[in-house]
């Protein structure tokens, strides 16, 4: 069992490896993979760990497999699914592209997060009003002393709560690689990461909409936050996304012009 263990792990490391390769485009479509004898001596592992890791590519649509024509780099872009999201925003080196990518999915993210909270509305439990809250008063504490890494993590269970309260398996599956692709995103660029003045409203707002079963409420103060948001994380698009990733290493405060509008988060660098 535990040299099972160790192989399947040896799979997945192998795996991980070649769908960086090929979403960064060291390999590209069309191209063919080395022999299994060839990768099993490269990776230093065995023939049937090799298989192992070139049937989880194939199932993620990244390669396809034929016999006598062995393993050949599919066309990502035409082939892949929603989970290849995240991967992709870690693994590619075209900024512009990661640039489309992210505004992209941001009108299908707000349309999820309506649907979503228009589900917890109507489906939403005592026990899951109370999680939310709990989550509510950590995160708006932590926006009020500008702890930028408490609120990033925060919003992130605060998304999964909501979703849970949908009671939606479907909710659920979308929302996966979407969230995991929000996380990657703001940890790579963290220069996108946007907080603006409105957030502890935007929290209670649907707290009470979801408490008191009002849709329209939900679905305006969802619709109303994000409208902003995504404005200024448009407007920091290009610059954040066409030059090395910026990785932040600690907290700053939540920033704030004179007038009050809309200011990206940023978190300070490591001295150097």
């Amino acid at each position: 069992m535990h040299e099972e263990a160790r192989n399947a792990n040896i799979a997945d490391t192998i795996f991980a490896e070649l769908r960086r390769k090929i979403l960064s485009g060291d390999l590209k479509a069309g191209e063919r993979l080395a022999g299994e004898r060839e990768l099993a001596t490269k990776y230093g592992t065995n023939r049937n760990t090799l298989r192992e890791a070139v049937r989880k590519l194939e199932q993620a649509r990244l390669v396809t497999v034929r016999h006598g024509q062995g393993v050949t780099v599919a066309d990502f872009r035409k082939t892949g699914t929603l989970d290849l999201l995240s991967p992709f925003l870690q693994a590619s080196i075209d900024g512009g592209e990661v640039a489309h990518v992210i505004e992209d999915i941001l009108e299908p993210r707000v349309l999820l997060l309506e649907h979503a909270t228009r589900l917890a509305v109507r489906r939403a439990d005592k026990g899951d009003i109370e999680r939310l809250t709990d989550i509510n008063d950590l995160l708006i504490a932590a926006f009020d002393r500008g702890d930028a890494g408490v609120v990033a993590r925060g919003f992130q269970r605060w998304l999964d709560a909501l979703i849970d309260a949908g009671h939606s398996l479907i909710v659920r599956w979308f929302a996966n690689p979407m969230l995991d692709a929000y996380r990657d995103m703001v940890e790579r660029y963290p220069s996108l990461w946007v907080l603006e003045p409105s957030f502890p409203k935007h929290l209670r707002d649907v707290i009470r909409a979801i408490s008191e079963g009002n849709e329209q409420l939900a679905i305006e103060a969802t619709r109303a936050y994000y409208v902003r948001v995504d404005g200024a994380l448009r407007g920091n698009l290009s610059p954040s996304t066409s030059q090395a990733p910026d990785r932040a290493t600690d907290s700053a405060s939540v920033p704030q012009d004179s007038e009050g509008t809309v200011v990206p988060m940023r978190r300070r660098r490591s001295p150097t």
